[in-house]
Parts: structure tokens; C-alpha cells; sequence
């Protein structure tokens, strides 16, 4: 069986690169509201899961400026378990086969694409200052999307945009 390789990038907007634990889906105890959901990926599974009430108006704001592809332990199941708790569209978003180490994994995928990573406390950044050749977005685990500014997100793409479009003008 030939290994999976993810969809590449349309390359006409900046990536958005979403976790689904402590994004999208809260295991502790919350601090938003949050309403239970059953989920399930082609009928082979359920499992029941609290998503913050402002996840799926996050998520649609994202996609209006970003290519969503989603970066997770969900991988294949991601989109499909969560598009009616989401509304999300019906062709699946992209996602990158990758559950630990999850930054080179990105930064290959995104190529010369600007991109910003939306994810809980991931363990395989030590440093999250050093990043400077994308954005990175740790949630707090209680609020997940739904405790994250998304007009600084967005201001934060510009300036990683401005610098990216300065450093090819100098080269």
C-alpha cells in the first residue's frame, strides 16, 4: 500500500494549520461554554466530545482567509467526524499524517506558503519564540479556538507576510 501523501496546498492563501485536541476538542475540565457532541467517522466509530460553543465560528472565519488542513491524531477521521458539529464544508480539507514532531512536517507541507499553526501545548517545541518563519498559536487547553484572539492571528500573518514579501524583495 503506497504511503499517504497530503493533498498539497492550493498556494493562493496563507495555511491554516489546525490541531484538533485542546483546539477543537476540550478533555479537561472547560472554561467556555462547551456543548457535547457525537461523533463519528463513517459510521465505524462514536465518541462523545465537547467542542467550545465558539469553535465552529472560529473555524469559519478561519477558512474565509485561510486553507485549512488539519495536523492531528484524528489524521483521515478529522473532517469527516467533525463536519456536522462544525458545519463544515463537504470536500474534506487537507491533512498532514502526523501526531508528534509536528513542525517540520508543516513546514514542509507549506513550501514558500505563509502559514500559522493553531494547536494545544504541543511537546515537540521547546522554543515556540524561535519560530519566525511562521505563526504559532498555542491555545489554552481549557478555552481551545474559542480562547483565541483571531484578529491577532490575523495581525500576525501580515507582519509574517510583509516579512516574507520584504525578504524576496531584497534577494
Amino acid at each position: 500500500m503506497p504511503k499517504y501523501q497530503a493533498q498539497p496546498p492550493r498556494g493562493d492563501r496563507p495555511l491554516a494549520i489546525l490541531g484538533i485536541s485542546d483546539v477543537v476538542v476540550l478533555e479537561g475540565e472547560p472554561d467556555v461554554p462547551v456543548t457535547r457532541h457525537e461523533v463519528s467517522a463513517w459510521g465505524r466509530w462514536v465518541r462523545d466530545v465537547q467542542i467550545p460553543d465558539g469553535a465552529a465560528d472560529g473555524i469559519r472565519r478561519l477558512a474565509a482567509r485561510y486553507e485549512i488542513v488539519w495536523a492531528s491524531e484524528w489524521g483521515h477521521n478529522a473532517h469527516t467526524a467533525f463536519a456536522a458539529a462544525l458545519g463544515l464544508p463537504d470536500d474534506p480539507w487537507p491533512f498532514l499524517p502526523v501526531q508528534f514532531d509536528k513542525l517540520e512536517t508543516i513546514r514542509a507541507y507549506a513550501g514558500e506558503l505563509p502559514w500559522v499553526w493553531i494547536d494545544g501545548p504541543v511537546v515537540d517545541l521547546h522554543e515556540p519564540d524561535a519560530v519566525e518563519d511562521g505563526v504559532l498559536v498555542r491555545v489554552d487547553p481549557r478555552r481551545g479556538l474559542a480562547g483565541v484572539d483571531l484578529g491577532a492571528v490575523d495581525d500576525a500573518m501580515d507582519r509574517l507576510m510583509a516579512r516574507m514579501r520584504a525578504g524576496k524583495e531584497d534577494a
